[in-house]
């Protein structure tokens, strides 16, 4: 019987442990894959419990096994325990997302695990130098087991209230681990040890049950999150889809609003006489160039709101919620500033810089936050004295962006500054791109060729805005070179005059 259950135990020590080992290195590439802590917890928590079964493998010479009990780190037997129940409990709070269900008990039970970690350390170190584990064994009796095991209850009632499947899972291999370790233990302490020839079957039965039911949960989780992703991306396509067809009606009823006017002028034309045709025309002319605002806001780079919106999911999809509120405020800030700024001919500069620098801070999402984005200001002028068209700005980052710095590699730079020339304010552009030759070099050859509108549109409203405001506002590229004629990058310089 005992050359049996010898075996037996041995057997299943190398089940167990081969099935350890499997599900750390499984867990840890998952983890990498999809830097969810679930399988990272779940990893940590196999590789510690192997380490723990390492004082029953049948390889290692008993001599071995009874100088390690006979020494100063004997302790480390409990302290191994601690660690791996600990992160146990961290598994469940991802697993079951309970702090989404219950955060207070959430709190309370990560500030418990900690201290506990903290004590176990500081207990280890302790026994290390005094060369003593009474003390340890006393806290592991009587401090670890009773506060583990009520916190266990605790979670294991709270996990029952929780509204989704995945709570089966953890109470049925809670249970069966805790209790078929218990029994273990108890049959370890008991004065019946001795007839129970290896107590330790029960908790190696219980790992194995534990392994099979919680490996099936994962495997269940990660089903839902594909179902999760696939769900987003479905909601993102039927969301941009509507936004497309807003975006034709809005554009068919700016053209039809245009043929209008254009048929009016039309009968303007043949009815009234030279002054008033004069007149008629150029209301007619600042009616047509509000249109062309209109459309241009309406064909404000679609691609980037869909690609912000899409870059704001993904960090729901990632479960980071903190980076995705704090994008999606900045969003709908800049939104906001575009529609203000639709409603008025003007804006001060200050107000452009600052919604230029919130539509950077979206854009630097799409380019992991390489580009150095950065705003000088030196003119003794105050900002807010300054006016300027709304947006007339963004075009020109937008060139920057996407024909200078997408293509190039290593350090990306974004630099704007406003200084004094004399009696005029300057305001300049200047990247580090692959400059403007390159640039149009990589667009020839393209098959499919698309002309940007953003600099034409804006010159349109520049000059428009000099005639209405008797300004004299200009701009001019520079492309920046070194000596051997290698592109440096590119500079737009605006003269605003005061």
């Amino acid at each position: 019987m005992n050359m049996y259950s010898g075996e037996m135990v041995n057997l299943l020590w190398g089940f167990i442990s081969s099935g350890l080992i499997i599900f750390f290195l499984l867990c840890s590439l998952i983890y990498q894959q999809t830097k969810q802590r679930t399988f990272l917890y779940y990893s940590l928590y196999n590789l510690l419990l192997f380490i723990y079964l390492l004082r029953g493998c049948p390889f290692i010479p008993n001599d071995y096994l009874t100088a390690f009990y006979n020494s100063r780190f004997y302790s480390f037997y409990w302290f191994v325990q601690i660690v791996y129940n600990s992160l146990m409990f961290f598994f469940y709070i991802e697993f079951l997302e309970l702090k989404k269900y219950f955060p207070r008990f959430t709190a309370t039970l990560v500030y418990y695990l900690r201290i506990l970690l903290f004590i176990a350390s500081m207990m280890l170190s302790y026994a290390i130098i005094t060369k003593t584990f009474l003390p340890y064994r006393y806290f592991f009796d009587y401090g670890f087991i009773p506060s583990i095991t009520f916190f266990v209850v605790i979670a294991i009632y709270l996990t029952a209230k929780i509204p989704n499947k995945l709570k089966y899972f953890v109470i049925s291999g809670v249970l069966s681990y805790q209790i078929l370790a218990y029994i273990a233990l108890m049959k370890t302490y008991s004065n019946d040890a001795k007839q129970e020839a290896f107590p330790i079957l029960y908790f190696y039965i219980g790992i194995i049950i534990e392994s099979i039911i919680f490996m099936l949960g994962l495997g269940y989780k990660i089903k839902l999150l594909y179902l999760e992703k696939i769900n987003a991306q479905k909601k993102i396509i039927e969301e941009q889809h509507a936004t497309q067809l807003l975006k034709e009606r809005y554009q068919k009823e700016l053209e039809a609003e245009l043929d209008a006017k254009i048929n009016e002028l039309r009968i303007a034309l043949k009815k009234t006489e030279a002054e008033k045709i004069k007149s008629v025309t150029l209301t007619f002319e600042n009616e047509i160039t509000n249109l062309k605002l209109a459309s241009l806001r309406s064909h404000m780079n679609p691609h980037f709101i869909f690609n912000a919106l899409n870059s704001i999911k993904a960090y729901f999809v990632d479960n980071e919620k903190e980076k995705a509120v704090f994008y999606l405020n900045k969003f709908s800030k800049l939104i906001r500033k575009i529609l203000e700024t639709s409603l008025v001919d003007s804006i001060s500069l200050q107000e452009e810089l600052e919604i230029i620098e919130i539509y950077m801070n979206i854009e630097n999402i799409r380019f992991n936050g390489t580009i150095q984005f950065q705003i000088n200001n030196t003119t003794e002028t105050p900002l807010s004295d300054i006016r300027l068209p709304g947006l007339i700005l963004q075009p020109f980052i937008e060139n920057a962006l996407w024909h200078g710095l997408m293509s190039k590699d290593g350090e990306k730079k974004i630099l704007i500054e406003v200084f004094d020339n004399k009696k005029d304010v300057m305001l300049s552009i200047s990247d580090n791109g692959i400059g403007r030759k390159k640039s149009k070099e990589n667009r020839d050859k393209k098959s499919i060729k698309r002309e940007s509108l953003g600099i034409q549109f804006a010159n349109e409203r520049l000059n428009y805005f000099n005639k209405n405001q008797h300004s004299k506002y200009t701009y001019k590229f520079i492309d920046l070179c070194d000596e051997a004629n290698n592109s440096l990058g590119t500079v737009v310089i605006f003269t605003l005059k005061k």
